[in-house]
């Protein structure tokens, strides 16, 4: 009998535990994980820092799938790579995305969430000025490639554009002379040239280029879950949340 009573104390013991062991797995069991592509380092939008995945974009994706009670895997790629795995549908959501007609044909677009305002940047010593487009056809124009700016500079096909794969190779070779001019959100060339110590070597020329909306997009493959997702940022747009997220990013 005392065998069996200590037996029966142990079982007890061990119950809770077990049970334990069994909603964990259960839990682990019903956890959803959706796969995030960003391109790798766009700060202040999203980039890593301390091993981790930040910036006003990774924030507001973060939000808007806390909302849902998903989990971001996030996938640091190059631009192109972004667009692939949206193409190849091989990743849950891709941030962020320039509207056209064609995207829209292809992906499920959410927001936008956000607005970008696209600009020039030169040396602080060029003589560049800007008007109209035709007024930069004499100059090296340094840009992203499969990046999307504006509608009227993409379809300029009379402006020298050098690709390069990167904001940063762009910065770059601004600073050594190899462009003459680059372009992309205004955000991200400062916050360049500040990381670099040269933000009192360029200027940004006064006329933007356009006020660029962005979006979030998802695969055409994935239309319940981009349902649920623009539910999500209908949600938190309404609320303020998006907006004190841009907020508190712009104002540090």
């Amino acid at each position: 009998m005392a065998k069996a009573s200590i037996l029966s104390r142990a079982v007890r013991l061990l119950l809770p535990a077990l049970l334990l062991v069994l909603l964990g797995t259960a839990f682990q069991a019903r956890a959803e994980y959706w796969t995030i592509a960003s391109e790798d380092h766009f700060p202040p939008y999203n980039y890593s820092f301390n091993g981790n995945r930040t910036g006003i974009d990774t924030e507001i994706v973060n939000a808007l799938l806390k909302e849902l009670g998903v989990t971001p895997v996030h996938r640091p790629l190059a631009w192109t790579e972004v667009v692939q795995s949206m193409d190849e549908n091989t990743a849950d959501v891709g941030f962020q995305f320039v509207a056209s007609p064609a995207r829209f044909a292809q992906y499920n677009m959410t927001g936008p969430f956000r607005t970008g305002t696209t600009v020039f940047m030169v040396r602080k010593d060029s003589p560049i000025t800007f008007e109209r487009l035709e007024d930069l056809a004499p100059y090296r124009i340094g840009v992203v490639d499969g990046f999307s700016y504006a509608p009227d500079f993409d379809a300029a096909t009379y402006l020298e554009k050098v690709p390069a794969s990167s904001n940063v190779v762009n910065f770059r070779r601004l600073m050594l002379g190899l462009v003459d001019v680059i372009v992309g959100d205004l955000h991200v060339l400062n916050y360049m040239a500040k990381q670099d110590g040269r933000l009192k070597n360029v200027r940004v020329l006064p006329k933007p280029v356009g006020l660029i909306p962005r979006y979030i997009a998802l695969p055409k493959a994935r239309k319940e879950k981009a349902e649920r997702l623009q539910a999500a940022f209908v949600k938190l747009r309404d609320n303020g949340t998006i907006t004190r997220i841009v907020d508190s990013w712009l104002a540090q």
